[in-house]
């Protein structure tokens, strides 16, 4: 899609009155023209009416150009609007391994920076629907003074700008390569900012991320003074046309055609009055291929989500498949492997079979890269398995009911995120969110008002609580804790394993937590223990047993 696309499609019945302003903007500009030719060639003319005509002839040309300019810029922000709001709800629906892939840095780069050069085109395309409604009534205007001058210009124009456009490939591929670039530029922008502490503990980490930063933003550099050049070079060589114009217009014409002096000013005039469009025309073509670049991005984006869009159905309007209670979890020769785009091997978890029934505590446990958090988003639906059947109550969790199955989760992720507002929260018991805060010992740190907290900016056990506090709010049936602990203090720590979890248990819920507190595990119902993506074992625990007993292995 290109910009005169979207203008087009959203303009639909009205194109044609934007495209009859353009013309009558160009027609009162040659009638400007032709005017003030008249009265230059024969001052004693230059009577009331030629005035009033002068005066209306601006007037027309103001009120099209206006028209032109302002529907112009509504129909690309209604469509932005409409295609802003499409993707993000597109984003919204997007399976969550598919969003991984995606990234976030091309997502924000297309709804912003992409967006962006979209809408500031629209000015330059109106300059360049204009500029050409008044080329072509100069260009005629001249053919009604001497067809030969007409063709003579024609000619050259018709050569310049056939050159001029040649070099659409050329600049296309670099915009392209530019846009390539940026992305990786954001993503290691993004690398700096996210991992600021590390950075901060490590100087040859922080130069080796500054040096690769440093390269993508010379790339980007290179890249985008290739594309400028060529820009540059085509409004120098748009110049050269119009010297070359009055060149054969001046020193060749008279010598083959007999033309008065008076009516060759006159033609000069018309070129000279007509080329400021040219001007118009080159100057606003570099970001009309660049809106074009950006469109296509952008569809390109669209194509990824609508892709993985079709994985699974985020409509919950009608009824789910279970009823409020439930009975079990199972997971049945489960196995998710990571898509890579290389010939390496991809990290991956499984086969696992486990039965969780509801009102279970269970643990799990294990080190670094042994599997535990890309399970839980398995046994959570955020990743779909490559193989095996995940069950609830007996019913099999599919792409068509897994949203159904999410609303039942309350999670909290170890790279969790604290929204602005309370989003999904129908109706909210502000006594209990107080209530809640204080219990969490932040009463003091952060209030609750307008649907939402006034201070996140907290440390992270403390941002913790406050995702603890939310995920209370929702009072849903199974509780997801990937190392909520791990930030709290020896306080918070035991109160999450000796008053929290106890309290879940007696109320019914499920409560699947990774832990690496070990004096805990009693707590649990049963601790499993996970190593190079498989359980390697499962423990049943009971009150005063250690970590070390009673263990069976997995099936």
């Amino acid at each position: 899609m290109t910009i005169v696309d979207l203008i087009s499609n959203e303009a639909g019945p009205d194109r044609r009155r934007l495209l009859l302003a353009a013309t009558v903007a160009g027609a009162s500009n040659a009638l400007i023209l032709a005017l003030i030719n008249k009265v230059a060639g024969s001052p004693q003319s230059a009577g009331l009416g030629i005035f009033a005509m002068f005066g209306l002839a601006v007037l027309t040309y103001v009120i099209g150009v206006r028209h032109t300019y302002h529907r112009t810029t509504y129909f690309i922000e209604t469509a932005l609007h409409r295609i802003r709001t499409r993707l993000v709800a597109k984003v919204e629906k997007t399976g969550f391994q598919h969003l991984e892939r995606i990234g976030n840095a091309e997502i924000m780069d297309r709804l912003t920076e992409n967006m962006a050069v979209v809408s500031e085109s629209g000015g330059h395309v109106s300059h360049i629907l204009q500029s050409l409604s008044i080329l072509v009534f100069a260009t005629l205007y001249i053919a009604t003074k001497s067809p030969p001058a007409f063709a003579l210009v024609v000619l050259i124009v018709a050569a310049g700008m056939s050159l001029f456009i040649s070099k659409k490939m050329e600049v296309n591929a670099f915009l392209q390569q530019s846009a390539q670039i940026r992305l990786k530029f954001f993503e290691l922008l993004s690398d700096l900012l996210r991992g600021f502490k590390e950075v901060k503990f490590s100087q040859r980490r922080g130069r080796d991320l500054r040096q690769d930063i440093t390269n993508a933003s010379d790339n980007l550099r290179s890249a985008t003074m290739k594309a400028e050049a060529l820009f540059d070079d085509s409004v120098i060589f748009a110049n050269c046309n119009l010297y070359a114009a009055l060149a054969s217009l001046v020193f060749v014409l008279p010598h083959h055609v007999n033309l008065e002096p008076k009516l060759l000013t006159m033609i000069v005039t018309a070129v000279m009055f007509s080329w400021s469009s040219v001007g118009g025309i080159v100057i606003g073509y570099p970001l009309y291929l660049r809106s074009n670049q950006a469109l296509e991005n952008i569809r390109i984006l669209e194509e990824k989500l609508d892709a993985a869009e079709q994985d699974e159905s985020n409509t919950i309007d009608q009824a789910g498949p279970w009823s409020a209670p439930f009975n079990s979890i199972e997971a049945r020769a489960i196995e998710y492997r990571y898509i890579t785009d290389d010939a390496s091997t991809p990290f991956h978890v499984g086969p696992i079979d486990l039965t969780i029934t509801a009102g279970e505590v269970v643990f799990i446990v294990g080190g670094n890269g042994s599997g535990k958090s890309t399970f839980l988003k398995v046994l959570t639906g955020l990743y779909q398995p490559t193989r095996g059947t995940l069950k609830v109550d007996g019913i099999q969790v599919t792409p068509e009911n897994v949203a159904w199955f999410r609303e039942r989760i309350s999670a909290i992720y170890s790279d969790f995120h604290l929204f602005s507002k309370l989003y999904g929260l129908l109706s909210i018991d502000e006594a209990s969110v107080r209530r809640l805060l204080a219990q969490m010992q932040i009463e003091d740190k952060t209030t609750f008002t307008d649907q939402g907290f006034t201070n996140r900016h907290l440390s992270t056990g403390q941002r913790k609580r406050l995702a603890l506090i939310i995920t209370l709010l929702e009072n849903r049936p199974i509780y997801i804790f990937d190392e909520w602990a791990a930030d709290q203090d020896p306080e918070f720590r035991k109160y999450f394993y000796d008053e929290l979890i106890p309290m879940l248990k007696l109320q019914g819920k499920t409560v699947i937590a990774v832990s690496h507190d070990d004096r805990y595990f009693r707590c649990a119902d049963r601790v499993i223990t996970m190593e190079y993506g498989a359980i390697r074992s499962i423990e049943t625990m009971t009150p005063g047993t250690s970590p070390t007993h009673d263990k069976t292995s997995a099936a």
